[in-house]
């Protein structure tokens, strides 16, 4: 894994201690890749895709408000009640600082891919990797992305 990585999230844990839950680092990190988006077309002078950037950023903000909101709801409720997988994003705290971008840059190396070899090459190599995105929306996102890529090159 790349040593940059671990000091990213300590970075992110003392820059925004508010991060409580797993589902507040995950919105949190997805308004950020929004945020990337938008800055990249300002730079591009992209002015299609900066529309896209920002509305995907309001889009994005809006989820870190809820998601904030949602675990401090979950928070109140009694221990019985926050048993399900769903209420355990909004509960517990995050433990998966790393996976949101362990996810991304295996999306990228999955982007650039071209045939059936590679990509059983590279889902080889990259199963510890996989192994660590273990939030559902990340993983699901990632398995399809897999899946999507095995057909287009069948």
């Amino acid at each position: 894994m790349n040593q940059e990585m671990p000091l990213m999230a300590d970075a992110l844990k003392q820059l925004i201690p508010g991060i409580k839950t797993q589902a507040q680092l995950t919105a949190f990190m997805v308004a950020f890749d929004s945020f990337r988006v938008l800055v990249t077309a300002l730079i591009d002078g992209n002015k299609e895709q900066e529309g896209v950037g920002r509305d995907l950023l309001s889009k994005s903000l809006e989820a870190v408000r809820t998601a904030s909101e949602l675990s401090a709801k979950f928070a109140e409720l009694p221990e019985d009640q926050k048993l399900s997988s769903t209420a355990n994003s909004f509960v517990a705290p995050p433990t998966h600082f790393l996976e949101y971008d362990i996810q991304k840059r295996l999306l990228s190396e999955l982007s650039r891919i071209t045939t059936m070899e590679e990509l059983n090459t590279w889902y080889v190599s990259t199963k510890e990797d996989r192994d660590r995105v273990v939030s559902q929306s990340l993983r699901n996102i990632l398995m399809d992305s897999i899946r999507s890529k095995k057909d287009k090159i069948r």
